[in-house]
Parts: C-alpha cells; sequence; structure tokens
C-alpha cells in the first residue's frame, strides 16, 4: 500500500510557501475541468467494473463480472471477455450463450457473426458438403433487427428461408440461375442471388436449403450455370450492400457475416409498466428518458436533450458543452454554454444573429439611438447596446449642452 506523509515543520520561507500555495490553486482550478470531464467519461460501466473488452465498449446495463450487470431475470446482459489467444483481441461474448459481441451501443444496437449455412454438391447433384446454423436470442434482451438485416440466398438453383423454431416460416427467397451471357445488372435480384426482408420479434435462427436438381423443375430457369454450393443467411443490410455481389455467388467455402441486433430491457413490455416499480426502473440519470422499443416488447433509456452518456446509471448523464462542438453547434458569436443548451451572441458593437454565419453586423449607433428616443426600437438587444447608447447620449450632450459641459468641468460658478 502506498502511504502519504505530511511533513509537521518546514523551513521554507514565506514568500515561497505563498508562492507554492498560490501555483497549487491555479493548477488546481486548470485540473478541475479537467477532472470533472473524466469523472463523467468514465460514467460508462458501473464503478469498479470493466468498461471496455478489448477494443469493444461495455457500458451499462452490460457487464463482465458479478455486480457489473443488470440482473432483472432476463440474461444476456451478462457477458464474459475471452483470451482469443497470443496476438488476437479478446472476445466479448453472452453468457450462457456463447455467441460473441462485435459492437455494442446505448443506442440500442450489437452487432455479433452468423455462420453460413451451406449445401455444396459434386457433378453428379449430390451433396458432399452441409453445413447447418442455429441461433437463439429468445428470453434475452435481444432481436433480430428487421431494419438493419435483410436474409439472403446465395447460388442457383436454391430456396433458402428460416423458420421461427416451431417449424412455421418466417423468411424466405428464391435464387435461380440464368446463361451468363444473358445475365441481368443489379444486385442480388433473384439470379443467382436473392433477398427478403425479416419482420419485427425474430428471436431464432434456424434455416433450411431447399436445392432443386434436374428434373424437377424447368430445366432453363432453374439448372441452367448452377454453383455447386448454395448459402443462406442473416446479414447485416450496410455491409452486404457494400461486398460485390458476384464475389459472393460462386463461393464455396465457410464463412461467416456480421449481424445487428436489437436490444432493450424487456422483463417488462413497455415504459408504462416499467415505471411502476421505481427500483427496477432501468433509466437511473435524473432527467433521463423512457421510450418504448420499437422491435418487440420492452422499452429504452436516453439522456435529456443537451446531455449525454449512460441513461441507465445515477448521474450518467451529463451537459454537453455545445461551445466545444463549433461543428454541431453553430455559433458566429459568442457562445455561452448553459445547462441543457447555449446561447450565442453578437460581439460587442455588433447585433443581429449570431446563429447564422454573417449574421452579426455593425451597430449604427445614432440610429439606434434616435429610434429609442423616438420609441419607434422596441429591441434594446444586450446590455453592450444599452452601455453604448449611454456613452453616446453624454457626448451628445457635451456638444449640445454649453452649461451642462461647463458642470462636467467645474467651471460654472
Amino acid at each position: 500500500y502506498r502511504r502519504m506523509y505530511i511533513s509537521e515543520q518546514s523551513n521554507q520561507p514565506v514568500e515561497s510557501m505563498s508562492s507554492m500555495a498560490t501555483t497549487t490553486i491555479l493548477l488546481l482550478l486548470i485540473a478541475l475541468p479537467l477532472l470533472a470531464a473524466a469523472a463523467s467519461a468514465q460514467l460508462v460501466a458501473q464503478p469498479g467494473c470493466h468498461n471496455r473488452c478489448g477494443n469493444v465498449s461495455v457500458p451499462y446495463p452490460f457487464g463482465i463480472g458479478v455486480g457489473c450487470f443488470r440482473d432483472d431475470g432476463q440474461p444476456g446482459f451478462q457477458l464474459d471477455c475471452n483470451d482469443s489467444g497470443p496476438g488476437r483481441p479478446p472476445r466479448l461474448t453472452v453468457v450462457g450463450y456463447g455467441y460473441h459481441l462485435a459492437a455494442l451501443s446505448l443506442e440500442g444496437e450489437a452487432r455479433t457473426d452468423l455462420r453460413a449455412t451451406r449445401h455444396c454438391y459434386n457433378s453428379t447433384w449430390e451433396l458432399v458438403d452441409r453445413v447447418t446454423e442455429y441461433m437463439s436470442v429468445s428470453g434475452t434482451p435481444y432481436l433480430f433487427s428487421s431494419t438493419k438485416n435483410r436474409l439472403v440466398t446465395l447460388g442457383c438453383p436454391s430456396l433458402g428461408y428460416f423458420n421461427d423454431g416451431r417449424g412455421f416460416y418466417v423468411s424466405g427467397c428464391t435464387s435461380v440461375c440464368r446463361p451468363s451471357q444473358y445475365a441481368l445488372p443489379g444486385s442480388c435480384t433473384g439470379v443467382g442471388c436473392c433477398q427478403s426482408a425479416i419482420p419485427n420479434g425474430a428471436d431464432y435462427w434456424e434455416s433450411t436449403l431447399f436445392n432443386f436438381s434436374p428434373g424437377q423443375q424447368d430445366t432453363v430457369v432453374f439448372n441452367t450455370n448452377p454453383t455447386s454450393c448454395r448459402y443462406v443467411f442473416l446479414v447485416e443490410t450496410k455491409w452486404f450492400d457494400g461486398q460485390a455481389s458476384h464475389n459472393f455467388v460462386n463461393r464455396t467455402d465457410d464463412f461467416t457475416v456480421p449481424l445487428m441486433l436489437d436490444w432493450a430491457v424487456r422483463n417488462v413490455g413497455n415504459c408504462s409498466a416499467a415505471r411502476r416499480n421505481a427500483t427496477d426502473f432501468a433509466c437511473k440519470s435524473a432527467g433521463s428518458r423512457c421510450f418504448d422499443a420499437t422491435n418487440g416488447p420492452g422499452y429504452r433509456c436516453s439522456c435529456p436533450k443537451g446531455y449525454d452518456g449512460n441513461p441507465y446509471l445515477d448521474g450518467g448523464c451529463a451537459d454537453i458543452d455545445e461551445c466545444r462542438r463549433k461543428d454541431e453547434y453553430m455559433c458566429y458569436g459568442e457562445c455561452t454554454n448553459t445547462p441543457g443548451n447555449y446561447t450565442c451572441e453578437c460581439p460587442p458593437g455588433t447585433s443581429g444573429d449570431a446563429y447564422r454565419e454573417s449574421g452579426c453586423r455593425a451597430n449604427d449607433k445614432f440610429t439606434l439611438a434616435l429610434k429609442i428616443v423616438t420609441g419607434t426600437h422596441t429591441d434594446l438587444g444586450s446590455s453592450r447596446d444599452i452601455l453604448h447608447i449611454f456613452h453616446l447620449f453624454l457626448i451628445l450632450t457635451y456638444l449640445f449642452y454649453p452649461k451642462i459641459s461647463l458642470v462636467l468641468h467645474g467651471n460654472l460658478n
């Protein structure tokens, strides 16, 4: 343990000690804002808990270790940080489920990966290789994102689909073949590759590939230029759109793809139900807002406008200093940060709209004073404008009223 000793005596001169005290105070004044910012930045995880696993942030209500995650009876918030081997970053995994999380955000999103289901055939249409993938997030905070994923079937001819774990169809599509010289423009539009949206509430992936063999269907439509391997998988839409689909169509290897999950607090159905139990209510930071989940039951929390941080922690939301974020919050004058907001005023000697570029213009003091005197100016502007007008009044008084001028100089008997 480190110990700090404080000397009871000092032989230093008074001036030196005074100088040291002054320096210390100045350093503290400089450090306090930095310490406050650091404290705010640290409110990601529970105190004493890991807030990262490798390069992945781990914000509460997720956590690694006892007492570090939200324990509401639903598994999924408890995570592990596992060693991936020499030279490789550790992997963040969901305890009890095994799948790993490549990204996690307080905006209700998580990224994982999914191995593609694959069937490969030889020249006589015999199945020689088969990989079937299952994934369940049932009963956890997660659901497959219906807005950021799609189902894709690669290779032809093939029908790929998935069910809900009870055998009922959820989503799928059919990919057909076409001679290469008659290939149609477009990416993944049904020839060699097809795609389909998935509905809200999907929490189970059990895929099926139905492959058409010669004699089953029209030979020209289904079996011209077939591929030796066919795949079906759920995939992050944005990622897949960035890939060259023709490079996928003729693949024969095993691969995984990124998959987006929507998460929420799901031990109750919505905010209204959650607020009935203040102890269990997940939105802990003062002023934090609750809104119902858009994919499945449950709710999520957010910091109030003008604040950011972690709304799931007490004191987790901190005021945004808009004046430091000039690219996000426009101000072409003097910026002042306020709780949850900011003000922007034109510099001294100018007036107008400081929130707009070139919105501040130099004041015409004489015209402004004339408007005030005649009662036609209803907006006095800032205190600086009033001070300028007062100075102008003194100058006019000095010029046009000699007696008052003499009084001001002390020369009147």
